[in-house]
C-alpha cells in the first residue's frame, strides 16, 4: 500500500498539522474530507529526468523519497482537486518542504499512537469474543481492558524503623499499611488499599480513634457471629456491605474474609504497641487525659493545696540553695518542674518530671475547687527511669510519698479533701492520703492480688464490666473455667445464699440442697467440654450471662473471704485469668479512644 493511503499515516498527518488544511489553512474538522497531497506533484517524479531536475532545483538529497513523509501534507478534498498537478511557486514549495521535514517527528509519534490504539482495539475484540462465549467473567473482562492485576499476591508483613513502627499486611484483595503508636505520637493511623472489583485502587484512611472504635470490636471473631462493627450487613451467602470510616461498599465473602484476616493481625500489633508504650513510661494504672492522651492523671487535689505546692517550688528553686529540696525549676506558669542542676549520685542532670494542673469540669456552671495533676512528657526522645526522666508511676510515688507530706507538714493551713474526710487531722498523726484522690482503677494484675479483699474487689469490677456489654465471643474453655471457679466457691461456702444463686444461675425448681447446685454446675462444665469445636472452640454468648455468673462468684467469695488462703486465691486467679486480660484490654481501649 502506498504510504499516503495507510490509515495510520493519514491520521498522523492530520494530527501533526493541528487538523488544518495546509492549502487553504482552514480547519479540517471532518476526517472523511481529508486527503493527503504531495507537495511536489507526482507527475514530477514519475519521469527520471524530471526527478533529477526537481532534486537539483530544490537542492534535495539524492535519496529524497517523493512518496515519503517529507513530501506529504493534509488537505481538503476540494483544495487538493483544485491544485491537481500544478506546480507551486518555488519559494512556497521550499517553505512547505521545510515545514513537512519539521513535522516528521510529530507524525511518527502519532503513527505509533495509532498503532497502539489499533492493537488495543483488536485485543478488546478478542476479549469481547471470549466474554460472549463464556470463556471469561465480566470482572476478568474489565481487568483485561484496564490492564489491571487482579491479585495483590501472597501475604506479607514488614516492619520498618525502630522509632516509628510501620506495618504492612497484604493478601489477594487488600493491603493494610499502618504507623503504630509510639512514645511522643501515641495515635497511630492505617491505610487500606482494595483490589475488589468495584472499589479497586480505592484508598481508605482511618485514624487512631476509628481504629479502636471500629476495627477493635469483634476482632478475631468468626464472620458469622456478626460481631464486627465494620461489617454492616449480609446481603446473601456471598455478598456483604462493609463500612470503613465514611466509605460504604460491597464485598464478596472471600474479600470480607481477607479483610478480616489482615485487620485481626493488625489489631493485635496495634494493641501490643500501646501496651509497649505504657510499659516504657509505666502508666498502666493511670488514666490518660481525654484531650491529650500523652498526659496522665496522677491525683486530684484541692486548688489551695496546688497553690501551696507551687509556692513551695518557687521557694525551693534550684538557684536559691543546694539542700535536698532545692530541685525545682520555678520558671513557667501553673506547672511544677523538678530539675537537677548537675549530675549527682542518683540522678542525671536535667528535668525529672513536669506536672500540669487540669480542671476536668471547667465547662461546668459551678467552678471547681479541685484540680487534677497531670504527668507531662518533656521530650519524645527522653530516656525514662529514676536517673533520667521519671515515669508516670515514679512521679506519682514521689508526689504522694515525698512532696505532699513535706508541703502539708510545713503548712498547717492546707485543707484535707473534704469530700473524703471531714474531721480535722492532728498534725502528729497526719493521714496524707486524705489530701488527694486517685484516678479510676483500670488495670489489674494477678501478681497484685495478695489477699481475699483484693480478689473480691477484682471479681466485682469484672462483673460490673460485663454488666454493660453486648455479645461476647470467648473460648469454651474459658467459660468452663468460670463454672469451675463457681463450683469451687460453692464447695467452700458453708452457707450459700441458695435463693440468690438459683435465681442467677436459672436453676429450677428452687433448691436448698448444695448437692443439687453442684450437680447443675458439673452438668454445665460437661456440656461445654463436649461442645463441638465449630469455629475453633469459640462461642458467642450474651455478656449478661457472664454478669450473672460473676455475681454468683462474688457473692460466694464475699461470704467466706475470711477463710481464703493465698493458695486458694491463686487458684481462683488462674481460672479467671482470661477475664482479667479482657478487662484490662477493654479498659485500655476505652482510655485511648
Amino acid at each position: 500500500m502506498i504510504i499516503k493511503n495507510r490509515p495510520e499515516v493519514r491520521y498522523a498527518l492530520w494530527q501533526a498539522h493541528q487538523r488544518r488544511c495546509t492549502i487553504c489553512l482552514e480547519d479540517l474538522f471532518n476526517y472523511s474530507d481529508l486527503q493527503v497531497d504531495h507537495i511536489i506533484p507526482e507527475a514530477k517524479f514519475k519521469n527520471k529526468q524530471k526527478e533529477i531536475e526537481v532534486i537539483n532545483k530544490f537542492n534535495l538529497p539524492s535519496n529524497f523519497d517523493f512518496n515519503g513523509l517529507e513530501n506529504l501534507r493534509p488537505a481538503h478534498h476540494k483544495c487538493n482537486n483544485d491544485k491537481r498537478d500544478n506546480e507551486l511557486p518555488e519559494e512556497i514549495s521550499v517553505r512547505l518542504l521545510r515545514r513537512a521535514q519539521g513535522k516528521i517527528k510529530d507524525v511518527k509519534k502519532y503513527i505509533k499512537k495509532f498503532e497502539e490504539e489499533a492493537k488495543y482495539a483488536l485485543n478488546i475484540e478478542v476479549i469481547r469474543k471470549q466474554l460472549n462465549e463464556g470463556q471469561i467473567t465480566l470482572e476478568e473482562y474489565v481487568d483485561r481492558i484496564n490492564n489491571y492485576i487482579a491479585d495483590f499476591g501472597l501475604e506479607d508483613y514488614k516492619s520498618y524503623s525502630k522509632n516509628r513502627k510501620f506495618l504492612r499486611y497484604r493478601n489477594k484483595t487488600v493491603i493494610l499499611e499502618s504507623y503504630l503508636p509510639i512514645i511522643g505520637e501515641n495515635r497511630g493511623t492505617c491505610l487500606f488499599t482494595f483490589n475488589s472489583f468495584y472499589i479497586r485502587g480505592t484508598n481508605i484512611s482511618l485514624g487512631h480513634k476509628e481504629i479502636l472504635s471500629e476495627l477493635y470490636p469483634g476482632n478475631n471473631t468468626p464472620i458469622d457471629f456478626e460481631m464486627r462493627r465494620y461489617i454492616v450487613a449480609k446481603l446473601d451467602e456471598n455478598n456483604y456491605i462493609v463500612q470503613l470510616g465514611n466509605s460504604r461498599f460491597n464485598l464478596s465473602y472471600e474479600e470480607v474474609f481477607n479483610l478480616c484476616t489482615v485487620i485481626d493481625k493488625f489489631i493485635i500489633e496495634y494493641i501490643e504497641a500501646i501496651k509497649a508504650l505504657e510499659e516504657t513510661i509505666d502508666c498502666k494504672e493511670f488514666i490518660p487525659n481525654h484531650y491529650d492522651s500523652s498526659k496522665y492523671h496522677l491525683i486530684k487535689v484541692n486548688m489551695s493545696l496546688w497553690k501551696k505546692i507551687l509556692e513551695f517550688s518557687r521557694e525551693y528553686d534550684y538557684e536559691k540553695g543546694n539542700s535536698h529540696w532545692h530541685i525545682f525549676d520555678a520558671s513557667g506558669n501553673n506547672m511544677l518542674k523538678v530539675y537537677i542542676n548537675s549530675d549527682i549520685e542518683n540522678y542525671n542532670e536535667g528535668h525529672k518530671c513536669i506536672i500540669h494542673s487540669f480542671i476536668d469540669n471547667h465547662y461546668s456552671w459551678t467552678p471547681s475547687d479541685y484540680v487534677w495533676l497531670l504527668w507531662n512528657d518533656l521530650s519524645f526522645s527522653q530516656e525514662y527511669g529514676f536517673e533520667n526522666y521519671w515515669t508516670v508511676k515514679q512521679t506519682y510515688n514521689w508526689l504522694t510519698k515525698e512532696l505532699l507530706p513535706k508541703v502539708i507538714q510545713e503548712d498547717s493551713s492546707v485543707k484535707t479533701k473534704g469530700f473524703f474526710k471531714k474531721e480535722k487531722q492532728c498534725n502528729t498523726n497526719i493521714h496524707f492520703s486524705n489530701y488527694y484522690v486517685d484516678g479510676e482503677l483500670r488495670y489489674f494484675s494477678s501478681s497484685y492480688i495478695v489477699n481475699a479483699t483484693q480478689l473480691v474487689t477484682l471479681v466485682n469490677e469484672i462483673q460490673l464490666f460485663y454488666s454493660i456489654n453486648g455479645y461476647v465471643c470467648m473460648n469454651k474453655n474459658e467459660l468452663v473455667n468460670l463454672y469451675k471457679a463457681i463450683l469451687n466457691s460453692i464447695n467452700a461456702c458453708k452457707k450459700p445464699e441458695y435463693h440468690y444463686i438459683c435465681s442467677k444461675l436459672d436453676i429450677a425448681p428452687f433448691t436448698n440442697n448444695k448437692v443439687d447446685i453442684q450437680n447443675f454446675l458439673k452438668s454445665k462444665i460437661e456440656y461445654y467440654n463436649n461442645l463441638m469445636d465449630n469455629n475453633l472452640g469459640l462461642i458467642k454468648i450474651y455478656s449478661y450471662q457472664l454478669d450473672l455468673l460473676f455475681r454468683v462468684l462474688y457473692s460466694n467469695l464475699k461470704n467466706f473471704k475470711s477463710n481464703l488462703e493465698i493458695e486458694d486465691i491463686k487458684n481462683y486467679l488462674v481460672l479467671i485469668d482470661s477475664y482479667i486480660n479482657d478487662y484490662n484490654t477493654a479498659k485500655l481501649i476505652e482510655c485511648y479512644k
